[in-house]
């Protein structure tokens, strides 16, 4: 297993997402959105990039850690944590000294366990609302 840091390309990110049925997208779209990538990183086994995570944000107060994707067949053996460790250790590198920040993320169905094992919580919670989101096509 090979960990790559910002080398992932449009097309191994379209052919993730489509691996795990998240449904066909525009390749130009995903050359923008790694352009404006914060940090990405991606799994390689036997040739094949088979994993990959993003994260974006502002930089200094808010980051969102975005499409941490695992190809089905290689599910399961602890590829998705290699890969949330990475992200966060990159956080917590550049964050700036005596500050806090936020780091967020939206959840795929019932994989909300995989991301509390890293200290992330549920919302609603005692303290916060739903987290929401806006879909807008075509």
């Amino acid at each position: 297993m090979i960990i790559y840091e910002d080398k992932l390309t449009a097309q191994e990110f379209v052919d993730l997402i489509e691996a795990v049925g998240w449904g066909k997208t525009n390749l130009e779209q995903i050359e923008i959105a790694l352009e404006n990538t914060i940090y990405s990183v991606s799994v390689e086994i036997d040739g094949k990039i088979i994993g990959m995570g993003r994260v974006i944000g502002d930089g200094a107060r808010v980051f969102y850690i975005q499409d941490v994707v695992i190809h089905p067949d290689y599910q399961g053996i602890g590829i998705g944590t290699k890969i949330m460790e990475k992200l966060i250790a990159y956080i917590k590198k550049v964050k700036l000294y005596d500050c806090n920040i936020m780091v967020g993320l939206m959840s795929a169905k019932d994989k909300e366990c995989f991301y509390e094992r890293f200290g992330f919580r549920k919302r609603p919670n005692d303290y916060q609302g739903n987290g929401m989101m806006l879909n807008i096509s075509k």
